[in-house]
């Protein structure tokens, strides 16, 4: 089954058009995609700190920009999260990804979030060109 992916900007995380969602914008820095972000306390797990699922959501949401930044259409196959530390709630958070490699219709990346300067949560994450996508970038 052919599924089309239409961006509609209501992404609950980067889409313009969600006045739910938190409109995050990324950018090019050294070589990583990144944006920076607020997670209100009402998106806790224990108090103060952010539920791992939305934890997860981010690493996923900016390895997935990475990818289209590289100029590659893929979608999200296997997502493997590191917590490393709690993540605050009300605090800014960096979000950082980045491909890594790709081979044939398979790409990997990696993802991370910050907050004041150090690595709260890390991720890997395989993205998968759909057959019908790859003739773009080799």
């Amino acid at each position: 089954m052919l599924v089309e992916f239409v961006d509609d900007r209501r992404c609950f995380f980067c889409g313009e058009q969600n006045p739910r969602g938190f409109s995050l914008r990324f950018r090019e820095e050294n070589g990583w995609t990144v944006a920076e972000t607020v997670v209100p306390w009402y998106l806790q797990g224990f108090a103060g700190v952010v539920h791992g699922g939305i934890v997860a959501s981010f690493l996923d949401e900016v390895m997935s920009h990475s990818v289209k930044h590289a100029g590659i259409s893929a979608v999200t196959g296997t997502l493997r999260v590191k917590y490393l530390k709690p993540c605050p709630t009300e605090k800014i958070l960096m979000l950082r990804g980045r491909v890594q490699r790709r081979k044939g219709r398979i790409v990997a990346a990696l993802g991370e979030i910050l907050y004041d300067g150090e690595r709260v949560a890390e991720a890997e994450g395989i993205f998968v060109v759909p057959k019908d996508k790859g003739s773009e970038k080799p």
